[in-house]
């Protein structure tokens, strides 16, 4: 990337907790390397938004408030307000190292990628937040979107037509979870360029860091679950045998992952595979499409 030339990129930051625990984020955007002109859209999913913190009064920040509590929703609204060709979606516990901008942009332009995802690692370690990203780069396909996590997705616009997301899923949807691989599948079908790489990366807090208890862990994998699984049914009609052979191949995995935690004695990772099994079931066997 010709450092020169000043780059434009948005960057939606979707959040329904108290605007001051964005700070560290925020500042962290405004301090990448790079010749960046950086745009910050949040939006505020909140009935009774809180006190506008004083590091938000920033010309190159936008925010936008919205009553209800939709991932999707939040994340087309902000699409909306986008003027660049480059948009970053940035959950609101991630942390990103000074280069994570430049990394993702150069890698982006080489490979020619319409829809992008960087590595995510765990917090305060080098350990992939999931088994799936690997330490490499691949063209994503139908059978390869398990690295592919909305908190270190990019969209290049190449023509300005921009793609919104159902809001039928994401959190706060009628199904939980996915609207990434829907996203993915979408752009699969038009035949565009999706790519991962590990060169770039992300930081998120370890899994399970958010629970309080068993309860919470099996009411958010079996909606996480019933995401994954109306997805699949959502887009049999386009793919049939490939979108039949993913749900199989997906309760499976499920399946032999409760029993063997269940082997180990892994209590939470017992809970977590047993409700995503249960819930993509349900969700492919529910899903109508409206």
């Amino acid at each position: 990337m010709n450092l020169l030339i000043k780059k434009k990129i948005d960057i939606i930051i979707c959040t329904t907790k108290h605007l001051f625990l964005l700070k560290k984020l925020i500042s962290q955007i405004f301090n990448q390397n790079g010749n960046f002109d950086i745009r910050v859209i949040i939006v505020h999913q909140s009935n009774s938004p809180n006190l506008y913190p004083s590091f938000l009064i920033h010309k190159k920040i936008k925010y936008k408030n919205i009553k209800k509590k939709s991932l999707s929703l939040a994340k087309n609204v902000g699409l909306m307000f986008t003027k660049s060709n480059f948009i970053s979606f940035l959950d609101d516990d991630v942390s990103i190292n000074k280069n994570y901008f430049l990394k993702s942009l150069n890698y982006i332009e080489k490979n020619k990628c319409d829809l992008f995802f960087s590595r995510i690692n765990q917090i305060n370690t080098e350990l992939p937040l999931s088994r799936n990203m690997i330490n490499s780069d691949l063209k994503i396909n139908y059978f390869n979107t398990n690295c592919c996590l909305s908190s270190s997705m990019w969209i290049n616009l190449k023509n300005r037509k921009k793609i919104f997301f159902d809001k039928k899923f994401g959190l706060g949807a009628k199904y939980g979870s996915g609207e990434e691989t829907d996203y993915i599948f979408t752009y699969l079908k038009k035949n565009k360029k999706v790519c991962y790489s590990s060169k770039a990366y992300i930081y998120h807090p370890k899994e399970f860091s958010e629970f309080k208890n068993s309860t919470e862990i099996f009411k958010k994998f079996l909606s996480y679950g019933e995401g994954q699984g109306a997805i699949l049914k959502k887009n049999y009609e386009d793919l049939k045998i490939i979108s039949l052979y993913l749900f199989i191949i997906s309760i499976l995995k499920s399946l032999i992952a409760t029993i063997l935690f269940l082997i180990f004695l892994r209590k939470k990772n017992i809970i977590k595979y047993l409700s995503l099994f249960i819930g993509k079931v349900i969700g492919f066997k529910n899903y109508i499409k409206s």
